[in-house]
């Protein structure tokens, strides 16, 4: 039996659409087309073209233009030097009545005086569009008295908002705990992006903090997602997340962070508002042995983070990855990974669900750590496997030793780099390869190259036949290596069907560049140096 959706229903969902899910409502058949199309053209969205606005007039003459089909807008920018012009404050204020989105910008523009600006035009834009308005978007850009604009009582006015961006830049944090327990209880996003003015407040300050505004509580904020930026202060963090309601919180994400003060046991009511992460993503932060991240990640239930994007991944916090959330996380993306050798042998081991994964070390990570017998990867799921990776390659003055079996360096060398290519080839759903560039330490006696490994069909490229799913093969930051050959090539267009990208920095073999232009010229080949 096919189900339908009653005409009358469906002209009363559309009424809640944001544009691009209008627009996509449009192309599902003829009757929500008819649904959707005077919506569509009564909220129009509209991108300014600045780029070919060089002047206020042109500006108000693109106004009047797109307004002859469209009641209001649903997207505006308001650009700073609007503020000269008195006339397009009336234009907005006059046609535009059921915005979805706001941008605006608060700014000090040579004399003129930003706080009559915001209270005649921007201040009642925001409210007389009150309940329509689901994103508000707020730059403050060098007013010294961020709190003559009085937000706390323009926030609580928002009873629909879902998504809010503040760009407070100078503004006290006695200022900014008011604005957030003014918020409405619909908000679900939120990105706070100050350079705050340091102040010292415990916890305990923040959860009854004397400017809090009156009837409502420390944990009152039902966020989904939560982005903080650039913030240089002791207890912001603690006072931002005390106020976040339970069990609702899915995304934290926070950008350099330094001289943050972190409690040496989390609190009830922050481990409540972390419980339900699913993805978390720590720039920058200072390490803290027992606090900051390692905190964090305490706070997290068992088995259900997803993603996880840090700037730093120590051995505190790879032991509690793997021992918590190994069950659950398919992606990972660390930009510094230090710590014990086996660190990332133990999550390819034990991360069963892992779909992505990006690491950086310093020099690099060797891939004699990664195939130890009793460490088989069990990360078969894994599609972009990105990284400073390689093979150490020393070169000493005497000549090259033997092993107990009669192996010299390079042969050893070869039948590491075959075994674990024996790994990766048992990657299948592999659709992103990436060896990254190692760091070169110029201390070292020992003259040792950057991990660079020979990826030819004797070290055991033939033991990635079965990648056939790889669409993208990069060396990032470095030449193609030299053990791939015009035989290497072959190989790789007869068993890698889905290849379409090789890149890397240059192709210093001509035989295999005329090759790649007669036999492969589909496949296309990026030059990143040029």
């Amino acid at each position: 039996m096919k189900a339908e959706i009653i005409p009358e229903l469906r002209r009363h969902i559309v009424q809640y659409m944001d544009f691009d899910t209008l627009k996509t409502f449009s192309l599902v058949s003829k009757a929500c087309y008819l649904d959707a199309h005077p919506i569509l053209w009564e909220h129009f969205s509209c991108k300014v073209p600045w780029k070919n606005l060089t002047s206020p007039e042109e500006y108000i003459a693109w106004l009047y233009k797109i307004h002859r089909n469209a009641r209001s807008f649903k997207h505006i920018y308001y650009m700073e030097y609007d503020a000269r012009r008195p006339e397009i404050g009336d234009i907005l204020l006059d046609r535009c009545h059921s915005l979805a989105t706001i941008e605006v910008t608060v700014a000090m523009i040579d004399r003129w005086n930003p706080y009559r600006h915001w209270e005649e035009t921007l201040r009642p834009l925001v409210e007389q569009n009150r309940v329509s308005l689901r994103r508000l978007k707020l730059l403050v850009r060098d007013i010294p008295f961020v709190a003559s604009l009085q937000l706390p009582s323009l926030l609580s006015t928002l009873s629909r908002l879902q998504s809010l961006e503040l760009n407070l830049e100078q503004m006290p944090v006695e200022d900014l705990l008011p604005v957030l327990d003014a918020c409405p209880s619909s908000l679900e996003h939120l990105d706070l992006r100050p350079t705050l003015r340091r102040r010292k407040i415990t916890l305990e300050d923040s959860v009854t903090h004397p400017h809090q505004s009156p009837g409502t509580t420390a944990a009152s904020l039902r966020l989904k997602h939560l982005h903080i930026h650039s913030i240089s202060h002791e207890g912001t963090l603690e006072d931002v997340l005390s106020r976040l309601a339970a069990y609702t919180l899915e995304e934290l994400k926070i950008d350099t962070i330094s001289n943050v003060t972190y409690p040496i046991q989390i609190s009830p009511t922050l481990r409540d508002a972390l419980w339900q992460l699913t993805d978390l993503h720590l720039e920058n932060i200072h390490p803290s042995p027992g606090r900051g991240a390692p905190l964090i990640l305490d706070a997290i239930q068992p088995h259900h983070l997803r993603h996880v994007n840090m700037s730093k991944l120590d051995t505190e916090c790879t032991t509690k990855l793997i021992e918590q959330q190994y069950g659950s996380l398919e992606s990972l993306n660390v930009g510094f990974l230090r710590g014990h050798a086996g660190a990332l042998a133990d999550i390819l081991a034990t991360c069963v669900k892992l779909k992505k994964l990006v690491f950086a070390a310093k020099p690099f990570v060797d891939i004699q750590t990664l195939i130890d017998p009793q460490h088989p990867w069990g990360c078969t799921e894994l599609e972009v496997f990105n990284g400073v990776f390689g093979l150490t390659r020393i070169t000493p003055s005497p000549p090259p030793s033997s092993d107990s079996r009669g192996l010299n360096d390079a042969e050893r060398s070869s039948q590491v780099e075959d075994q674990f290519m024996q790994r990766l080839g048992k990657l299948t759903k592999l659709r992103r390869l990436v060896q990254q560039v190692a760091f070169v330490d110029r201390s070292m006696t020992a003259e040792i190259d950057r991990g660079t490994m020979a990826w030819s069909l004797s070290s055991g490229l033939a033991q990635l036949r079965s990648l056939a799913n790889l669409k993208t093969f990069m060396f990032a930051h470095q030449d193609l290596p030299k053990g791939i050959g015009v035989p290497e090539m072959t190989f790789i267009k007869k068993h890698w069907h889905g290849l379409r990208i090789l890149a890397c920095n240059e192709i210093n073999n001509s035989d295999l560049e005329e090759w790649l232009a007669t036999e492969w010229p589909e496949l296309k080949v990026t030059l990143l140096a040029k």
